[in-house]
């Protein structure tokens, strides 16, 4: 298993030099093939919010891109051949209003994508789902940076949050070639009481043993949250295990589900402190 190509998403401009750097160092690190992706959406009109209006707004919106567009193009360039690594650099323009419809038309052939962490208030005007979409309707693992912080390193230290869901288990193999030089990997299982029954084997020992075999160094455990949502507990764990990345699946429950009864898909996303893998 390994990434030769990898699709980084560089739409949410306030993250841009983050993102750009990430996929530089993966790139060098795997010899891998990066690909700048930048969308232009469309200026959609709805007559609904009174024309005037509408068109200004969303005309707005579309040149704001445009207007970024040589300068994020030569960030990805310069750093690109500053690090030596094979790229491309992709710029469409879509008739959709949504960013995420034109990266998820390049997303399905790569290996990976890199994709930030929404923040609500960005300047960019992104659509607030944009990440989420990616993980959902790509079918490719992502790897999401948080918007805060500064990660030279990811994948020598790592979290598992495991839970035995076919989630779960897409995201560790997905994250494979990130963990090969991985000096710890950690299998956390919160709260396994309400996922085993009495008299099952220790949690995420099977995995463990699993990933033994392609020589990483595992432990397994389970992680109680005292109270604590799923997504808290798991961060939690990821600060005090000095883990610079945090590997899960997405979505284990319906969207409406998490939507109204909240989740740790949804809670990590909001409030993640290390970059996360996830794979749905």
């Amino acid at each position: 298993m390994s990434v030769k190509t990898i699709l980084v998403a560089l739409n949410e401009v306030d993250q841009c030099d983050k993102l750009i750097k990430t996929a530089a160092m993966l790139g060098q690190k795997h010899q891998a093939h990066i690909i700048g992706m930048f969308v232009i959406p469309a200026a959609e009109v709805y007559p609904a919010v009174g024309m005037e209006l509408s068109t200004q707004v969303y005309a707005g919106h579309r040149q704001f891109y445009i207007d970024h567009s040589d300068e994020i193009k030569e960030k990805f360039d310069t750093e690109m051949q500053r690090q030596g690594v094979q790229s491309e650099w992709r710029m469409v323009d879509i008739k959709s209003s949504l960013v995420a419809d034109g990266v998820l038309h390049h997303a399905h052939q790569v290996d990976l994508i890199i994709a930030p962490q929404k923040q609500e208030n960005s300047s960019s005007g992104m659509e607030t789902d944009f990440t989420e979409r990616l993980i959902m309707e790509s079918g490719r693992p992502v790897l999401v940076l948080p918007a805060f912080g500064d990660f030279p390193e990811i994948g020598t230290e790592v979290l598992i949050g495991w839970n035995g869901t076919k989630e779960a288990a897409r995201a560790v193999f997905d994250a494979m070639p990130l963990m090969r030089d991985a000096k710890k990997v950690s299998i956390g299982w919160v709260n396994p009481d309400d996922d085993l029954e009495d008299g099952e084997i220790l949690p995420g020992s099977e995995l463990a043993v699993s990933l033994a075999r392609h020589d990483l160094n595992v432990t397994a455990k389970a992680l109680p949250t005292d109270g604590l949502p799923v997504g808290d507990a798991l961060l939690n764990q990821a600060s005090e295990s000095g883990a610079n990345l945090l590997v899960m699946g997405a979505y284990g429950h319906s969207r409406i589900r998490e939507f109204v009864f909240g989740g740790a898909t949804r809670s990590i996303l909001e409030t993640m402190t290390v970059p996360v893998l996830m794979s749905h």
